[in-house]
């Protein structure tokens, strides 16, 4: 895929991960009490969009909280893992005060039908994704009021907030994009809704797999061109070896995440040419691209390729081989 060593020519860094939090199945610890937050910080102006970076679990979980404490009018929630039960009083709350709660559910991510049945015992609109054999719905995606979005690779379970992932809050078409998608997915699952056609936007890609192929369309588009690797691995996942052995093989620079705890390098992240970032809920995995169903945002901006770049640095430093 990647091609001999002496192909190996302009930069690109990569960080593409396969962890055991996103296998059907998994029944993780109890829920937890939420560790405090940070701030978010100042969005990013890309074309007509805004991008808030949120480089990892506490980032992302501050954003969402924001969020949902700020939702006027509805809001909108696809979920692969959900254990936060913090979160799932906050949405009840936003239904009690009278906005459109709509979720998405994976059905067969038995760990988190404690969270769905609260929720649609408490009243909310709760809708299983329509699986197919060996497929999961693996898209992590909130948008309130219709104007807002957080997407990214982080789960809502008990433990995500320790984990490395990265996500964006959107606003700008970016989001209209992402709605139609929301949409899609309410149409598959049996619910009538109109489909919005896609939203011109030219700074940022809204990919999906299955159905669809543009995750996989853009990471390929970028290695067959022949390019510099480096490539950062979680190490819970016996496969990794294997992809580790044919990258060093074909002349990239690849090593282990060095674990501090018990986190996850959970991120899914592509950065090419440091211009570019391809991020979101797919592994690079045969399931990610074919059979599940995944969303990820490729952004053509080189301000949030630093932001992204600098976290995954710190990972690679630390990492040592």
């Amino acid at each position: 895929m990647y091609g001999p060593a002496r192909r190996l020519r302009l930069p690109l860094l990569l960080l593409a991960l396969l962890v055991a939090s996103c296998a059907p199945g998994r029944t993780p610890s109890p829920a937890i009490a939420p560790i405090p937050l940070p701030a978010v910080s100042a969005p990013i102006i890309s074309g007509a969009d805004q991008l808030v970076p949120l480089p990892d679990g506490p980032s992302a979980f501050a954003a969402i909280v924001d969020v949902l404490r700020a939702a006027r009018r509805s809001i909108e929630l696809e979920l692969y893992e959900f254990q936060r039960l913090d979160l799932v009083a906050m949405l009840l709350d936003a239904h009690d005060r009278g906005l459109t709660v709509t979720a998405i559910k994976d059905p067969s991510e038995r760990s988190s039908e404690t969270s769905w049945a609260v929720l649609e015992q408490g009243g909310v609109r709760v809708v299983a994704f329509p699986l197919e054999r060996l497929t999961i719905d693996h898209v992590k995606l909130l948008i309130v009021d219709g104007v807002r979005a957080i997407v990214g690779g982080i789960n809502w379970g008990s433990h995500s907030a320790l984990n490395h992932d990265v996500d964006v809050l959107a606003a700008g078409p970016v989001v209209d994009n992402l709605e139609r998608v929301f949409r899609q997915d309410l149409a598959l699952a049996g619910e009538p809704t109109p489909i919005p056609p896609p939203a011109p936007d030219r700074h940022v890609e809204v990919l999906v797999t299955h159905p669809g192929d543009g995750i996989r369309a853009a990471a390929l588009a970028a290695v067959a061109r022949g390019v510099s690797l480096r490539a950062l691995l979680d190490p819970t996942q016996p496969q990794n070896a294997t992809t580790m052995a044919l990258l060093q093989a074909a002349g990239a620079a690849v090593r282990f995440y060095v674990q501090a705890g018990d986190e996850l390098l959970h991120a899914k992240l592509g950065i090419f040419d440091r211009a570019t970032v391809l991020f979101g809920s797919c592994n690079w995995s045969y399931s990610g691209f074919a059979r599940n169903h995944e969303l990820d945002l490729l952004v053509h901006d080189a301000r949030l390729a630093r932001i992204f770049l600098s976290r995954l640095e710190q990972d690679w430093v630390a990492s040592t081989p």
